[in-house]
This record gives C-alpha cells, structure tokens and sequence, in this order.
C-alpha cells in the first residue's frame, strides 16, 4: 500500500483509493454505502480512512447525489436564550434523521437576512427553517426559494405560500394574558418595553397588550410604549440593553408606571437591573413580567412572571416539517400551526403599592 506523500496534505478520495490498492468508485461505493463490494476490499477501504483520517467532501456528494444531508437555521437574536432552545430542539431531531444544522444568525439588517439565506443556498443546504423578523425582502427571497422547490419552513412569523410552513406562538393572546395578569393586580399605568406603537402590526405581543389596555378602557399613553431609545429602523430585536435603556428612561417620567410588560424575557432582564440600579425593587416598587420562559427566569431574583411558549416544540416541528419536505417526492401540503401560550405568574409581579 501506497501512503501520502505529504503527510501535511489533505486526503482525498484518490488518496484513500492508492491507501487501500482499490478504485475511486469502490471507495465511493464504501463510503456512501450503496453497490456491492467484497468484504475483503470494504476492510481495506475503511482501514485507509481511518488511517488517512479522510473526511467525506459533502459537496462532491452533493453533485454527485443532488441531496444534501445539510439543514439551515437562520436565527435572529443570537444572545436570546430563545435562539439557543430552538435550535438545541430543531438540531435533536436532524440528528436522530442523519442531518447537520447549520446555524447562522442575522444582524437587525436586513441585508445581512438576505446575505446568509443566499449562502445557505449556494451551499446547496437540503433545506432551511428561518426563525427571524418578517421584512418585505426576506418575505419575498424566501417566495422566490419555494418556487425554485427549495423546502423552507417560517418560525414566529408568517409567509402566505402554498410550499412554505408557517409555526408560531400565540403571541397576541400571550400578550393579553400578561397584561391582564397586571391588571388584575390593580395597576393601572403599565408601560410596554421592547417595540414602537407604529410596530404592533408585526409585534403579536405588543398587540396584545394594547388589546388588554384597550378592553378594560385604560388609557395607554404614547410614552408608555417604549422600543429603542436610539436610532435604527424597525424591526429591531429587542435586547437586554432595549430593556435597560427604555426602562431608564420611564423612570424619569414624572409618572412613572408601576408595572412594565418586556416584550421577552431577555428584555425583562434589563428591565429588572434598570430598576434596581435606580434604588427601586421588583416587585415593591414596579412589578416586570415578561416573554418566552427561558430557563434563566425560575432562577432570578425576583423569579420572574412571564408568558412560556412551547420553544422546544416549534424546533421539533420545524425540523419535522422540514424534512418531509425534504425526503417526499409528492407535493406536501402547506402548513400552518398556531400554539398556545401560557401565563407563569412567579414573584417579580405583586399588586401596586396603593392597593395594599
């Protein structure tokens, strides 16, 4: 048997082939399971890859079998906990079917969505779920993609496409529900932190809020809203430093709210250290709820009341719709699944200090 001649070189498939005394096509037939080989010529081949220490390239397999084993995610909010569960629970089930997740993350630019669903693309991924801000461009790429029978599957937002499957919390209700926890305490001035007004058409959570504020007659107050104090175009993500710096600037309101709803649990974080920073405690002084339940809030102190979302069943589903998509020759329905949500009321909300 033949060996590399520079050990420093990257093996090949032909190297693997010299390695073993054998052809390129029974080392392929080994490699990609598929042909017969005799048992004899299969031990050498996998000897030689093990030696070679010979990696595959799934590109040439690409070409080759026009399939990839390889999914896509592209995610947001990278810092955002959620981000993290979703793509733990979409990359348990790919594995278990014999695929890789790529993950990428988008910046609040949306020329930076567009760039990274085009390098999944070139790449030549099997599929790709996208679990991002809606915008008119990405909306329209991702159209473009499905006609090209390129399988796309749409997490937390919504793509009117008869090859596109769309998943999603019930942000709106969910929303409602934490407002009208807070309400049900006794307060009256609840502000919302984490989207402008002029967003709650895309901002499920900030509609629900205002349909809570609304159906009880409180007025909600132009101020009370707050997004991101600095510049930038919507959509933005809303971060901790979101929390942190709108809840700065409520509390130099002359009438400041006695409890803020976060737009996600990440927010609330800052939130909550805003407040305390300026002397105030949660839930004595202003009570914070927020969204998604990531692990984090059962453990902070205060605990924190918040909505939960079924994360880890939005990434299941996602891989799964994905991946029939993917491995049925037939055409495959659209889909389209709306979850509940669900209110945890825990110790960062309690009734206001007049009601007392």
């Amino acid at each position: 048997m033949k060996t590399l001649s520079h050990s420093t070189a990257v093996p090949t498939i032909a190297d693997v082939a010299r390695e073993a005394g054998t052809t390129i096509t029974t080392v392929s037939r080994v490699i990609n399971n598929s042909g017969y080989v005799h048992i004899s010529k299969r031990k050498a081949v996998l000897e030689a890859v093990e030696k070679l220490h010979y990696i595959p390239n799934a590109n040439a397999r690409v070409l080759k079998t026009k399939r990839s084993r390889a999914l896509g995610l592209v995610i947001g909010d990278l810092l955002n906990p959620f981000s993290v569960q979703l793509a733990h629970s979409m990359q348990t089930v790919a594995v278990d079917r014999g695929y890789t997740t790529f993950v990428a993350s988008a910046s609040e630019d949306v020329r930076s969505e567009l760039a990274v669903i085009e390098s999944f693309q070139r790449q030549r991924l099997a599929g790709m779920v996208v679990a991002t801000l809606a915008t008119p461009e990405s909306d329209a790429m991702l159209a473009r993609l499905a006609e090209h029978k390129v399988p796309v599957v749409v997490v937390g937002r919504t793509i009117d496409h008869p090859a596109i499957d769309n998943i999603s919390a019930n942000h709106r209700r969910g929303g409602a529900l934490a407002t009208q926890h807070l309400i049900g305490l006794g307060h009256r001035r609840i502000a919302f932190v984490g989207a402008e007004r002029d967003e709650a058409a895309h901002v499920g959570r900030l509609r629900g809020y205002l349909d809570a504020m609304e159906a009880v007659g409180l007025p909600v107050l132009d101020d009370h809203v707050v997004g991101h104090t600095g510049t930038g175009h919507s959509p933005r993500y809303s971060t901790k430093l979101t929390g942190y710096q709108a809840t700065q600037h409520l509390l130099r309101m002359p009438t400041r709210p006695t409890a803020i709803f976060a737009r996600n649990d990440h927010t609330a974080t800052g939130v909550i250290q805003a407040v305390q920073e300026a002397g105030l405690t949660v839930p004595d002084d202003i009570s914070v709820a927020g969204f998604d339940n990531i692990p984090l809030t059962a453990l902070m102190s205060p605990s924190l009341t918040t909505v939960s979302q079924p994360t880890e069943e939005q990434g299941r589903l996602a891989a799964e719709f994905l991946l029939s998509r993917i491995e049925q020759s037939a055409p495959v329905a659209r889909r389209e699944v709306l979850l509940d949500c669900h209110l945890i009321v825990r110790s960062s909300t309690s009734r206001p200090r007049t009601y007392r």
